[in-house]
């Protein structure tokens, strides 16, 4: 038997096999090599035709002159800058210490205003602070709240004075600018700890809003409005999904007093036109688009760092090694040099040709309505393309675009919600003229709005309504573009989650409870 095993026949066949195997391999690593740079070639021509960029540094806005900056202020300047590479480090760590001291324990009252008509009264508000003695508060059976709005600022007199600066200060941008910051070779390891820092902040000065409006102060609710808003601008200007996220949380934040303040009408008209000029302008889209933008950018970026790093070509320290192996620095950028130079062009092509074609493109000419529509074809392919051995260049867009694609929803939401606003604005103003609300929403043009809001969701404008109580509802049609007569759809525990993409009914703002049923 082991006569036969070595003998000649049986050596040269097992020889003539390693030989064939060697030689399909080293024809599958020439082919992906080749194949690879030529596709990328292909994609990187048409981003330059679609007059697209995948440089980073020419997507970053410019920085606002520090005069007409609210986060250059003294307490806030250069709370985005990291020092030798530790978030705690320097005055810029001490600073945000500073902010993320603001920060609450525990779960504080639900704000269903806006989604539910259901307000969280100031005492649901007194009870909580009580409880985890985020305030010293006078030891009484009701707290006002004028009482809460002091302790605030004695306790933070932080939120007056970037309530107080809105007025002078039309810009926000955090400081240094995303032009003037230094950045790292992998944009992926990318620092942000900043944006945590401008939540806490953000959610205190929503309490700080709400407060006010308990306390009838109209202007202190409409500054503090203005300033949640204008920080949400700030993370919305940083390059990044994670930024507009933020962003995006601060804006829905800052509806929730406007809300309250409208249902007890404590604005004056003064106080009613530097909301409603606070919110007329759309950046919803564009702030989407550069982040978009962004994190492709970045993506790319960051799989051309590891395909240098598998040549020798880059050198890699062991925390951001630990990021892309859980096998330890060594293993993992093994396993990294052994993957044909092909395949990480495939990688990134088909990154940018996804993003490109079904998140970018069509926000970029369509608008955000396109934008939710396409974004779910990304899904759809990444779930045709999901067998490793068949598309393994599909793997970078399989970790990175699932995520992506949810966010073009958030924000429909939170534009039509920004149009919503835009109008019940209008309509208080209406009311303090007239002590009516109008029969139809062209009665507020041209004096109280320049052009009835539309809604996104299907580009036609707002449905408006009064109500037998004396007030009103608008509503948008929601992801479905179905027209439900301002319905708003709540599950078993009579709640709503209107910004997932399977909800189905309208998106309403009324100042009745929701009830669900039609």
């Amino acid at each position: 038997m082991f006569r036969r095993l070595f003998s000649k026949r049986y050596v040269r066949t097992l020889l003539w096999g390693f030989i064939t195997l060697v030689t399909l391999v080293v024809l599958l690593f020439v082919w992906t090599n080749w194949s690879g740079r030529r596709r990328w070639a292909a994609v990187k021509a048409t981003l330059e035709r679609e007059g697209e960029t995948l440089d980073f540094r020419k997507l970053l806005p410019e920085t606002p002159p520090e005069a007409q900056n609210l986060l250059a202020i003294e307490p806030l300047r250069g709370i985005a800058a990291v020092v030798d590479h530790d978030d705690q480090k320097g005055e810029p760590g001490t600073k945000r210490k500073a902010l993320e001291g603001m920060k609450w324990s525990g779960a504080a009252p639900s704000a269903n205003g806006v989604t539910l008509g259901r307000a969280t009264e100031i005492q649901e508000w007194v009870k909580f602070l009580r409880e985890t003695k985020y305030l010293e508060l006078p030891d009484a059976t009701t707290t006002s709240g004028r009482e809460v709005l002091a302790a605030l600022d004695a306790k933070f007199p932080l939120l007056k004075q970037v309530a107080d600066e809105t007025t002078t200060r039309p810009r926000a941008m955090l400081t240094p600018g995303p032009r003037e910051r230094e950045m790292p070779e992998m944009l992926f390891a990318l620092r942000v700890p900043y944006l945590s820092s401008l939540l806490s902040m953000g959610n205190v000065m929503g309490l700080r809003a709400k407060a006010a409006v308990a306390a009838g102060a109209g202007a202190e609710a409409a500054r503090s409005i203005v300033a949640m808003h204008r920080l949400a601008v700030a993370c919305e200007q940083e390059p990044l999904l994670i930024g507009f996220l933020v962003g995006n949380s601060l804006e829905m934040l800052a509806l929730e007093p406007l809300w309250l303040g409208l249902r007890e009408r404590v604005f004056k008209q003064d106080d009613l036109r530097l909301l409603q000029d606070t919110f007329a302008v759309d950046h919803t889209s564009s702030a989407l688009l550069q982040a978009m933008r962004g994190e492709l950018a970045s993506g790319v970026n960051s799989v051309e760092f590891l395909q240098q790093a598998a040549n020798g070509q880059k050198a890699v320290d062991s925390s951001l090694m630990s990021a892309f192996s859980t096998h330890g620095q060594a293993a993992g950028m093994y396993l990294w040099r052994v993957v044909p130079g092909g395949l990480f062009d495939h990688w990134k092509s088909v990154l940018v040709e996804l993003e490109l074609q079904h998140l970018i493109q069509p926000l970029k000419n369509g608008g955000l309505q396109e934008s939710v529509r396409t974004s779910d074809a990304v899904v759809t392919e990444l779930s045709q393309n999901s067998s490793m051995l068949r598309h393994p260049d599909h793997l970078i867009a399989r970790l990175i675009l699932p995520a992506v694609s949810m966010i073009s929803g958030h924000a429909l939401l939170q534009e039509a919600r920004r149009q919503q606003a835009l109008a019940a604005l209008a309509l208080e103003r209406f009311f303090l003229k007239h002590a009516r609300y109008p029969a139809a929403l062209a009665e507020l043009t041209p004096e109280f709005l320049p052009a009835i809001p539309l809604d996104p969701c299907d580009g036609k404008p707002l449905r408006y309504r009064t109500t037998p109580a004396g007030r009103y509802q608008l509503w948008s049609v929601g992801f479905d573009g179905k027209d439900d007569d301002g319905h708003v759809t709540l599950d078993a525990k009579g709640k709503t989650k209107m910004n997932k993409r399977e909800y189905v009914g309208d998106w309403t703002w009324q100042y009745e409870p929701v009830t669900g049923a039609k």
